[in-house]
């Protein structure tokens, strides 16, 4: 099998999230790449169960170094998620997959709610990357992915507390490139559209009316991911994932807010 992305070959890859349908995606292409993975979430599951659908190389099994049951919400999560890689092996990259949404009305969704997306999305994330920045800086290498979003830059109603942390991601880790990228450390920013996974099924608090996304508009995970990995081999900072992803940034560009949030006409 012929590796496309000769940069993730023999890498140890930290990848949270990694049993949800993005992280799962994500995880078998870095075993495709010859990738080294741990994986962690909230719960276990079977790693046999990354071979539905096949494609793994021979062995790959191996290559998965450990699976880490953490809860990013809890107020050691990043702590103990680090000090469990430590066990494991030096890591090189983390990818930051971790998420989760929930749709309506932003007066309608209960603030444990909100306060778990602003946790799980941004602030954990900035401190599992504090924890293992001295160790990449020390080594003169090493790489953060954050799977951001198209909501992490147009702001998206509905999902107020999701396009907050989005938002606030995508600045972190502009940042964050900005101090380290010269330090041999690199930062890639992932901005999925409407992909093919269980956020789509995103729980509905109060009464707000979500109307169904076409199937047109949908990305294929599988799509997705490889396009990912090859702006992670590249050392980009930012990667569009697809047509509408990367419509909506060049529109964005020319015309900041393209919803409905415009600015209002002076009486």
């Amino acid at each position: 099998m012929m590796n496309h992305f000769p940069r993730l070959a023999g890498k140890v890859v930290l990848v949270t999230g990694a049993w949800g349908g993005l992280g799962k995606t994500f995880v078998r292409h870095l075993l495709m790449a010859r990738a080294k993975v741990i994986l962690t979430d909230v719960s276990e599951r079977p790693i046999t169960e990354l071979a539905d659908g096949g494609g793994l190389p021979f062995g790959w099994e191996k290559q998965v170094l450990g699976q880490i049951k953490s809860d990013l919400n809890a107020v050691e999560g990043p702590k103990a998620l680090y000090e469990a890689c430590q066990k494991i092996a030096p890591v090189d990259m983390v990818v930051h997959n971790a998420g989760l949404a929930f749709v309506g009305h932003y007066e309608e969704i209960p603030m444990d709610k909100m306060n778990l997306q602003m946790r799980v999305m941004l602030t954990a994330p900035m401190e599992l990357t504090h924890l293992f920045l001295p160790d990449f800086l020390q080594r003169g290498s090493g790489h953060f992915i954050f799977i951001d979003s198209v909501a992490g830059f147009i702001a998206t109603k509905l999902g107020t507390s999701y396009s907050a942390a989005k938002f606030g991601l995508r600045g972190f880790a502009m940042a964050l490139s900005g101090e380290i990228k010269k330090r041999g450390v690199d930062v890639t920013i992932i901005y999925p559209f409407f992909t093919r996974t269980g956020i789509l099924k995103a729980p509905i608090v109060g009464k707000a009316k979500i109307p169904v996304m076409p199937k047109i508009f949908i990305d294929d995970p599988d799509k997705v991911i490889n396009t990912a990995l090859k702006g992670i081999n590249n050392r980009d900072l930012h990667v569009k994932t697809g047509f509408y992803s990367n419509f909506m940034w060049q529109v964005n560009r020319l015309w900041p807010v393209i919803s409905s949030q415009m600015q209002p006409k002076q009486l």
